[in-house]
């Protein structure tokens, strides 16, 4: 059994960069003065999407720069929305393009921590392609990411904490990027709390029919996890409205993973599956005691904490 590989795109997302709903967030500081990044701080700075719920929109106090001609991989960063909601993780940032708001641009610094990141951007960039042509799982990257120094244009756009997020890099990872459905949502095994009360989220957005595409499209994923262990690291899934799912931040899937990880795995898409087909479920198991639900004392590795993609 295998999943159509087309994505579709809802037509809100079309009107994105101009305006919609957006995540309710802390204001974005409105300071200009460079600033470099406090990287054991990324996690704290209010770009990234509350609960991960994905929304798009506009900054209110801040004014959208559009772009004056079509973007492309020379000049991405006149193609961007500089004022858009945080859509960050604790090492990348995705921009919509105003251009054509189903795609845009995962940026993030080339030497992060002092580590180039190029190959490991072309690794996750070819293993998710590959996964794609195996097991027609869906993803977001749209071409392969490259490598380029830093426009001084893109740094002198940026403002709030976009500027304390990027620092002062050298040089960029771009990875061009398929827009995710707005009103997606990310699922994860960490935390049974988390797992239920996300899938609850969504599903109660849904009819019939996404209900049993999605029980379907995890009951496949269960299938390629156990064919590729390594996506049990930090495993997230993205699930959208009409009960799609998309994998995300492959870079994490490199490694075997530890026990720690094979631990808060175990029953996680069986649990999401049983949320799916009985919401009661999900109440109930939202009950538990918080102390024997939070996995989080399991000492992950700590380069997988890092490449969450959006925190929690």
């Amino acid at each position: 059994m295998t999943l159509p590989r087309s994505i579709t795109v809802p037509a809100a997302i079309i009107l994105a960069a101009a305006a919609a709903a957006c995540i309710v967030l802390t204001s974005i500081l409105t300071s200009t003065e460079s600033a470099s990044p406090n990287l054991d701080n990324r996690r704290q700075l209010k770009l990234m999407p509350q609960k991960e719920i994905i929304r798009y929109g506009l900054d209110p106090k801040t004014i959208e720069l559009r772009a004056t001609r079509p973007g492309d991989e020379g000049d991405w960063w006149k193609d961007i929305n500089y004022h858009q909601r945080g859509l960050c993780g604790g090492e990348k940032c995705f921009f919509i393009s105003t251009i054509d708001p189903s795609r845009g641009y995962l940026v993030g610094d080339s030497n992060f921590r002092g580590v180039p990141r190029l190959a490991e951007a072309v690794e996750a960039y070819t293993y998710a392609t590959e996964l794609e042509s195996k097991y027609d799982i869906r993803h977001f990257y749209a071409d392969p990411p490259f490598e380029m120094n830093t426009p001084p244009l893109f740094m002198r756009n940026l403002s709030g904490l976009y500027i304390q997020h990027f620092g002062t890099p050298q040089g960029l990872i771009v990875q061009p990027s398929r827009t995710a459905p707005e009103g997606s949502i990310i699922i994860r095994c960490y935390n049974h709390n988390v797992l239920y009360k996300r899938t609850e989220a969504i599903v109660k957005k849904m009819g019939g029919k996404a209900k049993k595409n999605l029980v379907k499209e995890l009951e496949i994923q269960k299938n390629v996890v156990e064919d590729n262990p390594g996506l049990i690291n930090d495993f997230q899934l993205m699930i959208d409205k009409g009960g799609r799912t998309y994998h995300l931040d492959l870079n994490r899937a490199k490694t075997k993973p530890s026990r720690g990880h094979r631990k808060v795995f175990e029953g996680c898409l069986e649990g999401a599956i049983k949320c799916v087909e009985d919401l009661a479920f999900c109440r109930e198991s939202n009950q538990f005691p918080e102390e024997e639900l939070r996995l989080a004392s399991i000492q992950l590795p700590e380069q997988n904490q890092e490449s969450n993609q959006f925190p929690e």
